[in-house]
């Protein structure tokens, strides 16, 4: 008859595990080793600066919230009308980008990069254009971009033909003078 060990390993080797799991919990109960570099972190943001701010809290008014609509409309009776917008000069130099802007025909202004002219900001000035953000999307406009003209009465532009072409002919460019 074959002789059969007193202690059957495989349960030694579950009761070992189970023994080391427990003891290691109770360690960890009493004795933290982390305890030292949690107390470091802590420091860290004290002795350096480094905290970030804590939000404060605001009154949210859900009803203003409510009004103001998530995405600009293009349609419809209350649909977002767009700026016309002509650009008149560029001005780059190293620590500042600017344009010449003039927005649904008023007196240009100077705007930098970042400012914003209602609900239009300027996001970037190169040299032959200028890139803005609106309500509707991104949009560029160049130095040699002529205002686009309002369709209707007065503006010199046929509505009824479907087309963007003036009424009148345009003047020929004026040629710099020649010689020498």
């Amino acid at each position: 008859m074959p002789v059969r060990p007193a202690i059957d390993p495989t349960k030694m080797a579950l009761v070992s595990g189970a023994a080391v799991a427990v003891a290691g919990a109770l360690l960890m109960l009493a004795v933290d080793p982390t305890k030292s570099l949690l107390d470091r972190l802590d420091a860290l943001p004290q002795a350096h600066g480094l905290s970030l701010p804590i939000a404060k809290k605001t009154d949210l008014d859900i009803a203003a919230l409510a009004e103001k609509p998530i995405f600009v409309m293009t349609t419809g009776p209350a649909a977002y009308k767009d700026k016309t917008l002509q650009l008149f000069g560029v001005a780059i130099s190293p620590g500042r980008k600017a344009a010449l802007v003039s927005v649904d025909g008023a007196a240009p202004s100077w705007m930098a990069v970042g400012d914003m002219a209602g609900d239009i900001r300027l996001a970037d000035v190169g040299t032959n254009g200028a890139s803005f953000e609106t309500p509707v999307g991104p949009r560029t406009v160049g130095l040699n971009d002529a205002a686009p003209a309002k369709l209707g009465a007065g503006s010199g532009m046929s509505a009824s033909a479907g087309t963007s072409m003036p009424s009148t002919p345009m003047p020929a460019p004026v040629q710099p003078p020649q010689g020498g």
